[in-house]
Formats: structure tokens, sequence, C-alpha cells
């Protein structure tokens, strides 16, 4: 509505108004606060692993307003992030990286920005892992191939095969092995070349309005580093990477033509034989075995780590809410594990979301659109906008893992398995480990504690020990109420702990709350966290949480974790005067069983004579405000 002043007056009277209130400033736009980090951007769209999928990729864009028909920019001051993986699989990988490239040119011109992230499949390319390459990757290269490039690379193949191999026939093979285009592509990705001097530039993290943006996932360590490192270290060990190549190509060390596979033999006998090596050459070899294997390039690196996309976040909760302060973020966005209803999805309350939902194999064509405080998933093919779908906070479970076994099974399982890989978890003051275990083909996770701390305040003292999680699973067995997960002591690296198994397949109190899920809404799971009530109180735990408590997905087992601070040697139950408790009449009647000498025979080598008699001073205390449930069937 346009306001017209009908008197010079009125008029005067407005600009008067105007003028106490002060002067009007425009909103503040855009503002790069350092090299990877933006701040005051009106409108961000991010696409995640569009694997050669040209013709989508210009859908999308499209969709959101950002290239007109002829493919040329008019998002104006908009920022567009790709969080990589624009390579392989699909036939469109090169035309890909053209039009990236002069968007980043068209938007910069404009106010804009393109912020195309490395993926691990660039990465791979780079290193010549080209397990992925779409035949017409090679295609697109043909012309540019020099002949006398080609002539050199077979007579270098056909020096590798036997005397007297079939000169044609290892012609054939590597014809097949490597078709027209092959070298002038890997020249083109070579650290000097027209394509691989731009992606080792890129960036692998970038942080706009308060949201980071990557490929695979962040872990503590990672964040631990901040933007400016992040990105400084991956692209060093990048260029190590290739730089080490270079040098044993030009030794001939490294053939032309051989790819990732090859090159790792070549590591491999280069470590081995590294006392009789040259200089050059053994800190080729050195630059080659420490870059692959790094931080930044490696599995835990934030092109390759898929904890936050696939993990129980159990696991992950307290490391992703820790990555975020580091990094002061709000939120993650990730690409690079596939959603599995093929659509954007967040995990972890919308602190992270996850952006790949396999474009290149799916009709589904979406962007997720950050607008100040709003978050919405842009469907290309409607124009829709809608908030992304929650995922559950389960993790992706392997079967094997979930498989029910006796306790007995399980308790020789965590005693003898050998342990395949171990990670901290970061929670709590007792630094837990999650161990990948296997035995005999068979495999399970557990959690490692070697605590003990003692605050040292005296005969009641809170006393933090490995060793009470042994002796909570040991009683409640003796209890038979099955609540507390197997757990053993064991052996780690000459350090002795406890190992419980890990409970997969299941939510805690905290996130079901949080999801608003009803696992706990069940008169049976209730029952089952009275009789958890009365266990705490028998063994002196006054550090349960809703992080403790967990419930399978089925809805037919309840568990309790976390007993290291359980074993006081106080008398007193904690609760309140005039509380009761009604519990399975078994559950009395194993109370009542309970003696010195069951106790001892148990649990005496876990725990002090003092601490097993407070277990029977509480167990009094306990059967005088315990009265026997009543089923719905009657008594």
């Amino acid at each position: 509505m346009i306001h017209r002043f009908s008197t010079p007056l009125a008029a005067l009277l407005v600009l008067q108004i105007l003028a106490l209130a002060g002067p009007v400033t425009a909103s503040p736009g855009p503002e790069q606060i350092s090299e990877y980090e933006w701040t005051g951007v009106e409108r961000v769209v991010a696409i995640g692993d569009l694997h050669g999928s040209y013709e989508k990729a210009l859908r999308i864009l499209q969709a959101a307003e950002l290239i007109d028909e002829g493919h040329s920019w008019v998002g104006g001051e908009n920022h567009l992030v790709i969080t990589g993986d624009i390579l392989d699989r699909g036939p469109g990988g090169k035309a890909l990286m053209d039009l990236i490239r002069r968007l980043e040119k068209e938007a910069s011109a404009a106010g804009g920005y393109v912020h195309m992230l490395l993926g691990n499949h660039e990465t791979m390319n780079l290193m010549r892992d080209l397990r992925y390459v779409n035949p017409q990757g090679y295609q697109d290269f043909a012309e540019a191939e020099k002949k006398a490039d080609r002539r050199a690379a077979l007579k270098s193949y056909l020096a590798t095969r036997p005397k007297n191999a079939n000169k044609d026939l290892a012609t054939s093979e590597f014809e097949k092995k490597y078709p027209p285009g092959y070298f002038a592509r890997q020249q083109a990705l070579n650290e000097d070349g027209e394509y691989g001097e731009w992606l080792i530039g890129l960036p692998g993290v970038v942080k706009i309005n308060g949201v980071v943006y990557l490929h695979g996932g962040m872990t503590e360590e990672v964040a631990e580093l901040g933007l400016e490192e992040i990105n400084r270290q991956l692209e060093k060990d990048l260029r190590q990477h290739l730089q080490s190549r270079a040098v044993l190509e030009s030794k001939g060390v490294i053939a032309p033509w051989m790819e990732y596979p090859d090159i790792l033999w070549v590591r491999k006998q280069g470590r081995e034989q590294a006392d009789q090596l040259p200089k050059e050459l053994r800190l080729a070899v050195e630059g080659l075995v420490g870059t692959a294997d790094s931080l930044m390039l490696g599995g835990r690196g934030p092109l390759w780590y898929r904890g936050g996309s696939h993990e129980d976040e159990r696991i992950e909760r307290d490391s992703l809410a820790r990555s975020l302060e580091l990094l002061d973020a709000r939120a993650f966005v990730v690409a690079h594990s596939p959603t599995v209803g093929r659509e954007i999805t967040s995990r972890f309350q919308n602190r992270l979301f996850r952006i790949d939902h396999d474009i290149s194999s799916s009709d589904a064509l979406q962007a997720l659109v950050v607008e100040g405080d709003d978050i919405m998933v842009l469907d290309a093919s409607t124009g829709r906008a809608i908030e992304a779908p929650e995922e559950l906070p389960i993790g992706k479970i392997d079967s094997q893992l979930a498989e029910e076994w006796s306790d007995g099974e399980l308790q020789e399982f965590l005693e003898q398995a050998a342990v395949v890989a171990a990670r901290d978890l970061g929670r709590g003051s007792t630094r837990p480990r999650l161990l990948d275990l296997e035995l005999e083909g068979k495999k399970r996770r557990g959690i490692f504690k070697n605590v003990s701390i003692d605050d040292g305040s005296g005969a009641d003292a809170v006393i933090d020990r490995y060793e009470h999680e042994v002796a909570a699973y040991r009683l409640d067995r003796m209890l038979e109420l099955s609540l507390v997960p197997v757990c053993v002591l064991r052996d780690l690296e000459g350090e002795q702990g406890s190992l419980q198994a890990w409970v997969e397949d299941a939510v805690d109190q905290e996130s079901a709350t949080a999801y608003e899920l009803e696992f706990f809404d069940r008169d049976w799971v209730k029952g089952k966290i009275a009789e958890g009530v009365v266990f705490d109180a028998l063994i002196g735990n006054q550090d349960r949480g809703a992080d403790d408590i967990l419930c399978s997905v089925n809805g037919d087992e309840l568990y309790l974790i976390d007993h290291s601070k359980a074993f006081s040697t106080s008398a007193e139950i904690g609760w309140e005067e005039g509380r009761t408790a009604s519990v399975d009449p078994d559950l009395i009647t194993a109370l009542e069983a309970l003696d010195q000498e069951s106790l001892e025979e148990d649990l005496g080598d876990l725990l002090s004579t003092s601490q097993i008699e407070a277990i029977l001073a509480r167990r009094d205390l306990i059967l005088d405000r315990v009265t026997p449930r009543v089923s719905e069937a009657g008594p």
C-alpha cells in the first residue's frame, strides 16, 4: 500500500516523527568473518552427493531459483553449498565440475557465493582410487589424450608382464582396463592439472550463519582443531600424498597406470624396505603412508566419518554436542551416507541434517534451504518446502550385533573376544570406551571402564570404580531381575576394567522424552522401572539419570546401566518419608534370601566388607517399604 499525504503539514509531522525515531538503517548484508566462515547470509541452499547427476543438479538449482534456463547464476547474494561427491557413479562428473567452476565466478560477481566442498570421492579420484568412475568420465577426456602418453603407458605396462605372456592379449587387457581418455583424465586430476588444482584448493568444512557444512561427519578430535586448521591440514595432507606419488613416479617406482591398490602395495613394500631406500624415496613412501591414514583423510576425518549418520544417538549425542560447542555452531549439515527413505532428514533434535538422499538413483530431487532460523527441505518437483523429517534416535544396527545370546554365552564372549577396534565415548568422568569385539566370526560391542576414584570424604565417600559395574550385574542376577546387561572383568592393553555388553537396538529415556516416544509409557515397563528403583536403593546408587535407563525398540526389555558410583557404605536408601514401592512378590522373596555369606561369595572379590554390610542394611529398610504387586488377574 502507498501512503499519500493530503497536506504539507501532515507530511511535516511524519518527518518529525521519523527524526525522533532515529536514523533508519538497512539490515546488514553477508559478512565474511574468516576464510571459512560467513554470517548475515539471507539464504543458503545445500545439495549433497550429486555423483555425476548433471541434469538433476540443473533441475534442483532452477527450482531453488539459483540459475535460469540458460544455467546462469540468478541467485543474487544467496549462498550455494555443495557438500562434495560430484564425481563417480553418474556420467556427468566433468560437466558438473565445469558448471560449478563457472557458477563460482558468476555468484561472486553478484555478491553471492558457491561453496564447493571436498567429498571422499573427490579425494579418491585425486588419490587414484577409481573404483566408481563412470565410463563417460574417461570418454570426456578422450580428445585431450596424447598418443605419446598412451604409448608410453602401454610400454611400461607390457614391461611388467611375464616374458612368455602373449603381447596381443596383454595389449587388449591394457586397452580394456585403461580406456581412451584415462591418462588425460589422470593428468587433469594431478596436483598441477586443470581440475586437480581446483579440487585440492577446495575446503572440507565451512560455517554459514552458525551452521557447519561438511561431507562426512565431525568428531571431537577434529572439531578441536577449528575451521582454519581443519581445512589447512586437509589440503596439506592431500598435497603431500600427491607430491609423494609424483616423486615415486618420476623415479619409476610407480607407473602412470597404477591405481590406488597398486600404490598401497608399493607403500607396503617401501615401508618394509625403508632402511634400504635412498632418502628421497624413503620420504616419499612415508608421505604416502602417513597421509593415507591421517586424521583428515582417514575414517574419522571430516570426509569419511559416518557416526553422526549411522550410529546410535546414545553413542554420538555427547560427542556431537561437544563438537558443536567447539565450533560455536548450532547444527551440522552432512552428506556421504544415503538416508534410508531417500529424503533429507534430521537427527539429534535438528542438530544434524542428512542431505544425501541418493540422488543418482532416486526420483526425489531435494535441497536443504536455510533462511534465518528456519531450516527447510525444498522439493524440486513440487516447489514445496517442508520441515526435515526426524529419524528415530536409534542407529543402523548390524543384525549380528543385535542377536540374543544367553548370559553364559555372552559372558564367555566378553571374556575371550579379541578387540577389533576401540573408541572413546567422551561422556562422564569414567571416560568409557566402546569396543568392537570378535570371536570365531561372531561380533558384539561392549563398554570398557577402568575408572577408580575415591573422593576421600570419609567412611561414606562416593567411590567411582569399575568393579561396581560387575558387582551390579552379579547382584542383579542373584535377584533374578535381568535388568543389568552382562558385565565381566577384562584386561585391555594391560589395564583391568569392566566390560559390559552394549545394548543394541534400544533407546534411552532421555531420547524417548525428547522425541516423544512411548516406549516408557507401558505398564510392563513402569513395573520394571519400579523394580529398578528398588535395585538402586539396594546398591546405594544416587547417580541414575534418564540416559542410564534403556528400553528395547520392541518394548519387551528394560535395562539399567552405569553403576560405577554405586555401593556406598551408607545405610540410607535415599527415599523420602512415606515412599513405598509395589514390586513382584518374587523380588521380595529374593531380597529376603540375601545374606552375608552369599554376598561375600559372589561379590567378595569386588566389594569391601563394609560395602556388603551396607547392602544388607539397606535391604532391611527396603523390605519395610515394599509391597507385593497385585496382577490384573488378582492376587
